[in-house]
């Protein structure tokens, strides 16, 4: 298993920051579209179908943004532990992260192990 050394904080330092544009440019966009959605109607007449799906398709659009600001949250606090020397390292044990995991995500902030059972502990919403 290999783990993440500074010799690669270059290549995590360019995904990271190429996310966060990403991530960046979906909010931006989100916020244009409630500006130009905010604007006055042209005056055409819609039925019940067109204001359904357009109201279905707003509330996925803020799904999509409440996503993409939470990940632009977790990229950020990752850019920040490769600036202060702790990117790599589990957050909950120390232990090192898996790089194999660190290429898929990286973002990540905590082990498998620890991932998992931090997941498994309780449901935010249950509580079970």
């Amino acid at each position: 298993m290999k783990h993440y050394d500074n010799s690669l904080a270059g290549h995590f330092g360019t995904i990271l920051a190429q996310r966060e544009a990403e991530l960046r440019a979906v909010l931006d966009t989100g916020n244009k579209k409630e500006l130009s959605d905010a604007q006055p109607g042209n005056g055409e007449v819609q039925d019940f179908k067109d204001l359904a799906e357009r109201e279905l398709e707003s509330d996925m659009a803020a799904m999509d943004e409440a996503r993409a600001a939470i990940e632009l949250s977790q990229v950020l606090a990752a850019s920040r532990r490769l600036r202060e020397g702790s990117f790599g390292q589990c957050l909950e044990c120390g232990k090192p992260i898996d790089l194999r995991r660190l290429e898929v995500l990286p973002s990540a902030a905590f082990c498998v192990a620890c991932q998992t059972a931090g997941e498994t502990t309780s449901h935010p919403l249950t509580g079970a």
